[in-house]
């Protein structure tokens, strides 16, 4: 994010881009199986029209998900915490 220019956008409190951030960080409270359905479904059809965001989310891919979209570090609780949603 830093990298990107994003950590100040981050901190704007009604900026599309903050919200937009804030929201993909709570991908990691999903149970692993939906964090794919939400990020394509929901987030890449709702970008901000800023390409920075997009090339984070592009990162965000690449570096934290397999080939089949299966997240490998974004779900921050194991399978067997018991959540309530």
């Amino acid at each position: 994010m830093q990298s990107l220019g994003l950590s100040k956008r981050y901190g704007k409190k009604d900026s599309e881009v903050s919200q937009f951030l804030k929201k993909i960080f709570g991908l990691s409270l999903l149970p692993p199986a939906e964090v794919c359905d939400c990020f394509t479904l929901e987030f890449l059809h709702n970008l901000p029209n800023d390409k920075r965001v997009e090339q984070f989310c592009d990162y965000l891919l690449e570096n934290y998900t397999d080939a089949d979209c299966t997240p490998l570090f974004l779900c921050l609780f194991g399978p067997n915490v018991l959540r309530h949603h």
